[in-house]
């Protein structure tokens, strides 16, 4: 490729320190290391994008371009065994990127990750279609007998509803509005965050910014208009989204994958430059990480007071190659966006056990301190259900890098199992209830348990209908549970949940964070998807779930007709809920979120759902 001037960037690279990758620190701690700066060199543009198209006769997210449906080309594979330290070079006045160069153990990363600040994108882009792609699992055989399991015990375990809690209990809806849709992906991975004076909604593939009072959105457009382009040429595919509020430095962070072409995967990630961005080029900082051909799959965004971390599962092709935690210190105060940045990554993550973890998911830490948690499952589930989650401890060196352990501790808690798939009046098509993965996770002080600080998480498992959600509220720091419970249901399929606790965090102020709300759907052979919400204030019985909104249809959009004989929708994967650093400082917190519907008008050539935002009190 002949190099294009003014793709010039200032790089740096990292020391290599192959003797000493691999192995773990003395306290089973990673090494990390810092690199030094280099000469500026020349990055030529890529060329080849992938064209990618919605329509079934099309092609799937990071496929090359054919005139016939191809199989999915995302190739990806990286966990590394030490963290190593990228530090961005300054920028160049004419330049409009920023490369850094880091090297990993090759036994996990062939190529060099790269490091680059994004250029925001052209105004009027029309971006790519995001399209589908199926849910990547560890083995795929073995998840889909697992699934085909799960879906024959349900079909045996068919019962009358459930009464539910006393209404008196039932959490109050405070606001409650409809999302944004995109036509053109599937599923929706619906998510939000709440921050002082904006609510920022999410999905596959747009963006939204909202105040705290209004519906209608005070920026909305393609998400490339959040994350910027990685080339000039803006073919960026950009889905997988996580946002999240920090406290400490009072800005919004987000996360995406990113695809610019078969041989450049990335993870985009970036902040606000205040806390009332909208979508404009000066209201964010734009930055990537390469993959190359390596595919870094479901991102999971959270932090600690010092760093931004994102957990990611890694795959080559359809090969599972283990799962890391990626690591960006949080930007100083000041304003614009910084030039320097030090990054860095951990993995392959292991249980306590030394088998490999599965989705890391890092906690959104509510109250700023120095160590962070991420929570994950294991990479395989026996037969007769697992009986432990791992967590994994992130702090700062004195080097000013992110210590994370190669080898996480376990929690136990009761045996879970893939759930069924849900089913859907009047179709044949199911939805996707995943594979008993955490889906996100919130870290902050609970004044109703001594205020310790604790980590709340959920999944989606076999139970009740044939799906039901496990919550837990844990102590990390002695790994054992605090409280846990399940939502479900001997008629209905409950899933695709999110959970937080009421706690405000607002500069000085610390106020609530004992009560919790959790939002979660449900379906039937006879429910369209629902979203509902249920609470629970101290010690009391979780509430009865109380109605947010109702699906005007069953789910019928192009990613159900991909599926084949499968005939499973896509849905979720995930959904939101973020406490209000803002709430009133009296009575209880509000917690804020975002989940997915079901939308008429899904067909070949479109996708059939929706989102809606809502804000609670337990």
């Amino acid at each position: 490729m002949a190099p294009r001037k003014e793709w010039i960037y200032p790089a740096l690279v990292c020391h290599d320190f192959a003797a000493m990758r691999g192995h773990a620190g003395r306290d089973g701690v990673t090494p990390t290391r810092f690199g030094r700066g280099f000469p500026v060199i020349e990055q030529a543009e890529a060329k080849g994008k992938p064209m990618l198209s919605r329509r079934p006769g099309g092609s799937y997210r990071g496929e090359p371009h054919s005139t016939t449906r191809v199989k999915p080309a995302l190739r990806s594979a990286y966990a590394v065994a030490g963290a190593s330290a990228l530090i961005l070079a300054a920028l160049a006045a004419a330049t409009p990127a920023v490369g850094a160069r880091a090297g990993g153990p090759r036994a996990w990363l062939p190529t060099r990750l790269v490091l680059q600040l994004n250029r925001p994108a052209p105004a009027g882009l029309i971006p790519r279609a995001a399209g589908t792609a199926s849910l990547r699992v560890p083995d795929p055989a073995a998840y889909a007998a697992d699934k085909a399991a799960a879906d024959a015990a349900a079909a045996r375990l068919a019962g009358p509803a459930s009464a539910s809690a006393a209404a008196t209990l039932a959490p109050t809806l405070t606001r409650n509005w409809a999302g944004q849709r995109d036509r053109t992906a599937a599923p929706s991975d619906s998510t939000g965050a709440i921050g002082t004076a904006r609510y920022i909604e999410l999905v596959n593939s747009r963006a939204a910014v909202y105040s705290r009072t209004s519906n209608t959105p005070v920026a909305a457009g393609p998400l490339v208009q959040l994350t910027g382009c990685a080339t000039a040429s803006c073919t960026d595919q950009v889905f997988d989204v996580q946002v999240i509020w920090d406290p400490g430095t009072r800005r919004f962070y987000y996360v995406t994958d990113d695809i610019v072409s078969a041989g450049d995967n990335r993870i985009n990630f970036g902040f606000s430059t205040s806390a009332t961005p909208t979508l404009s080029a000066g209201s964010w900082c734009r930055y990537s990480l390469g993959f190359g051909t390596f595919f870094p799959d479901y991102p999971k965004l959270g932090d600690t007071r010092d760093f931004m971390l994102t957990g990611f599962n890694v795959f080559s092709g359809t090969s599972f190659a283990g799962s890391g935690i990626a690591w960006v210190s949080k930007p100083p105060s000041r304003p614009g966006c910084p030039t320097t940045l030090k990054a860095g990554e951990a993995g392959p993550l292991k249980n306590a056990n030394g088998s490999l973890a599965f989705t890391p998911v890092p906690a959104n830490q509510v109250d700023p301190g120095p160590t962070g948690w991420a929570v994950a499952r294991p990479n395989r589930i026996p037969s007769a259900g697992a009986t432990f989650l791992t967590l994994f401890r992130v702090t700062r060196s004195a080097a000013g890098t992110a210590a994370i352990p190669a080898r996480g501790t376990a929690v136990r808690v009761s045996a879970y199992k893939i759930p069924a798939a849900a089913p859907q009046p009047r179709t044949a098509f199911k939805l996707d209830t995943l594979d008993a993965r955490n889906t996100q996770a919130v870290l902050a002080v609970d004044p109703a348990h001594r205020g310790v600080l604790a980590l709340w998480t959920q999944h989606t498992v076999f139970g009740g209908a044939g799906a039901e959600v496990r919550w837990y509220e844990i102590n990390p720091a002695t790994r054992g549970l605090i409280q846990h419970g399940s939502l479900t249901s001997r008629s209905r399929f409950t899933f695709d949940a999110a959970v937080s606790p009421d706690r405000r965090v607002n500069g000085t102020s610390r106020k609530f964070g004992g009560d919790m709300v959790i939002d979660v759907v449900q379906s039937s052979l006879t429910l369209r998807p629902v979203i509902e919400v249920a609470s629970k204030i101290g010690s009391a019985a979780v509430s009865g779930l109380r109605l947010i909104a109702g699906s005007a249809a069953s789910d019928t959009g192009f990613d159900c007709l991909m599926s084949g004989a499968a005939r499973l929708c896509r849905w979720g994967d995930y959904a939101a809920a973020t406490p209000d650093p803002a709430s009133p400082l009296t009575g209880r917190g509000l917690v804020w979120g975002s989940s997915m519907l079901a939308a008429p008008g899904g067909s070949g050539s479109s996708s059939g759902w929706t989102t809606r935002n809502f804000a609670v009190r337990p």
